[in-house]
C-alpha cells in the first residue's frame, strides 16, 4: 500500500509540475450541474417564452374551476388542500353521467392541444427539448457520411 501511495504522490507532483490543475474535473461537473438546474420559475418562464402550448386541464380540473366557490363556502376556507380534498371526494362520488360534460370538454381541449403541439413542433418549436428528434437528426447525419 505504501508503494502505491508514494507512486500516486509522485505522479500527482509530476502532473501539477506540468501545469495540471487538481480537482478541475470535479469543479467543471459541479458548474455544469449548477448551470443546468435552473430554478422552477426560470424553467416555467422559458417554457412560456418559447410559445409552447399549455397542457389542457383534465375533466376534474374543469369541474374544480367551475365549482371552486361552492367548495370554498362549504369548507369555510380558501386553502387549496382543504378545497382539493372536498372536491376530490365530490368528484369520486359523481356518476359517469355527471362527469361526462366535464370529460367531454377535457377531451375536446386535449385534441386541440395535440393539434397545437404538432403545429408548434412542425414550426421548429421544440428547441432541442425533444430528445427523440435530436437522436433522429444524429442518425441522419451518420447516414450521409
Amino acid at each position: 500500500g505504501k508503494d502505491l501511495s508514494k507512486l500516486y504522490a509522485q505522479k500527482m507532483a509530476d502532473f501539477v509540475a506540468a501545469g495540471g490543475v487538481t480537482g478541475k474535473r470535479h469543479a467543471e461537473k459541479a458548474e455544469a450541474k449548477q448551470a443546468n438546474s435552473g430554478s422552477k420559475k426560470a424553467k416555467k418562464e422559458a417554457r412560456a417564452a418559447s410559445g409552447q402550448p399549455k397542457r389542457p386541464p383534465s375533466g376534474y380540473f374543469l369541474y374544480l374551476t367551475e365549482n371552486r366557490e361552492a367548495f370554498e363556502k362549504k369548507a369555510g376556507s380558501k386553502s387549496p388542500p382543504v378545497i382539493s380534498k372536498l372536491s376530490g371526494k365530490a368528484w369520486k362520488a359523481m356518476s359517469d353521467a355527471q362527469k361526462k360534460p366535464f370529460e367531454d370538454k377535457a377531451a375536446k381541449a386535449k385534441a386541440e392541444f395535440q393539434k397545437a403541439m404538432e403545429e408548434w413542433n412542425n414550426n421548429g418549436g421544440g428547441g432541442g427539448d425533444d430528445k427523440d428528434e435530436d437522436e433522429d437528426e444524429e442518425e441522419d447525419g451518420e447516414e450521409g457520411q
